[in-house]
């Protein structure tokens, strides 16, 4: 008998997927997190052919972005009681970008209504914002935190806190000045915004550093928007994760991220963008954490939304840092042909196993080069995506 149990987490969804091959037959028990699931039972001619299509099943589930349970994308900290790091995905196709968060560090995210008596045990993340009519996102969270249900939240969000040139240096006040009242904050999204609202590339954000000092137990930090974003004090003894979405992400963001004091870090995702909205760092910025030397922990690195993916391609094959993490993510970005041909002499012997280059422009030539390396690989395209040779953009930059 042999049996897989996967598991996926994005913005969208938190869900399983179990297998279980029994002579000539599989079960596969899958469903929504936390609850039973549905199981469908399959019967074929003989035991190899159950296994080849057991097999099968599993590859396709793996390329979709499906982790093993065991795994170390699946870990839970060394205290076995955090957010697991697969939770700390946001975003994985550029379709994802124009929703806000369904889901988040794997919980049911909700709106907040102040109208209705907000659930216990921290199992939704509320979410805070105001409409262009109706500026609610304060209000609604200085009456959520008068709550006993504050003391239990492990996650908030926080959405368009006003209007276009406001910045969130209110609302960080509130959380900070609030801290003793989200004892169990664990995760940060500051700034859940999506293009109706405000373009990811226009909004403004703050120093993001009295949330790190405020919250000592703060494992996952999520920011949208480059804007103003600094973190002028990067040190946090239990950060896991840390995610600057972007259209320009401020090269001294990238230089304050090498200097940091981060020695649990086990998922960056730094959203580059363009010059054109002031994303001015360079992969000579990003040497520090290429190296290998920063970052122990680290199973995940996304370096997205990029105009100059093919120079991280030409130099990241050769990084050593490559060889200890689990998931390489260049999605989002402007590589062509000339940086997936370099991808080709990733090392495939180290941890690595998965990789995302969704939405880039290489061909299909080169598509089927990669899909020869033995690791799990996206290689997909939005189908609206235009594949002109001559105006090449990332996924964001309005």
């Amino acid at each position: 008998m042999e049996r897989r149990e996967l598991i996926f987490m994005d913005s969208a969804s938190n869900k399983f997927w179990n297998i279980e091959l029994d002579g000539s037959s599989h079960t596969v028990t899958y469903g929504r997190s936390g609850t039973d699931g549905q199981t469908k039972t399959k019967s074929f001619a003989d035991d190899e052919a159950a296994k080849k299509n057991f097999d099968k099943l599993v590859s396709a589930k793996l390329k979709k972005g499906y982790v093993d349970t065991g795994s170390a994308s699946a870990s839970t900290g060394d205290d076995g009681d955090g957010i697991p790091t697969l939770a700390f995905r946001s975003v994985v196709k550029q379709d994802d970008l124009y929703h806000n968060a369904k889901t988040f560090i794997g919980k049911r995210v909700a709106d907040y209504d102040p109208d209705r008596k907000p659930a216990a045990g921290g199992k939704t993340v509320y979410r805070f914002r105001s409409e262009w009519d109706a500026p609610n996102c304060i209000p609604h969270l200085k009456q959520f935190l008068a709550t006993d249900a504050a003391t239990e939240a492990v996650g908030i969000i926080i959405g368009n806190w006003a209007g276009e040139d406001s910045d969130p240096n209110e609302v960080i006040k509130l959380l900070c000045d609030s801290s003793d009242q989200l004892e169990s904050l664990k995760a940060i999204y500051l700034g859940d915004i999506i293009s109706e609202e405000n373009e990811m590339s226009w909004i403004h954000q703050a120093d993001v550093s009295p949330l790190l000092e405020a919250f000592p137990n703060l494992e996952l930090l999520r920011t949208r928007g480059g804007n103003d974003l600094a973190i002028s004090k990067p040190k946090h003894a239990k950060l896991r994760g840390l995610i600057c979405e972007s259209g320009g992400l401020p090269a001294e963001v990238v230089r304050a991220i090498v200097r940091s004091d981060f020695p649990e870090l086990e998922h960056l995702e730094l959203w580059l963008g363009t010059e054109e909205y002031g994303g001015d760092s360079s992969v000579e910025d990003l040497q520090p954490i290429l190296s290998g030397e920063l970052f122990p922990k680290l199973k995940y690195l996304g370096l997205r939304n990029c105009e100059f993916a093919d120079g991280i391609a030409a130099v990241i094959v050769n990084s050593p840092l490559v060889q200890r993490i689990e998931t390489l993510d260049l999605s989002l970005g402007v590589m062509t042909d000339e940086g997936g041909r370099a991808l080709l002499s990733l090392p495939t012997s180290g941890v690595l196993q998965h990789a995302s280059l969704h939405y880039n422009y290489l061909t299909k030539e080169v598509t089927n080069l990669l899909s020869k390396l033995p690791i799990n690989l996206d290689l997909s395209k939005p189908s609206h995506m235009d594949d002109d040779e001559e105006w090449r953009f990332v996924a964001v930059g309005e």
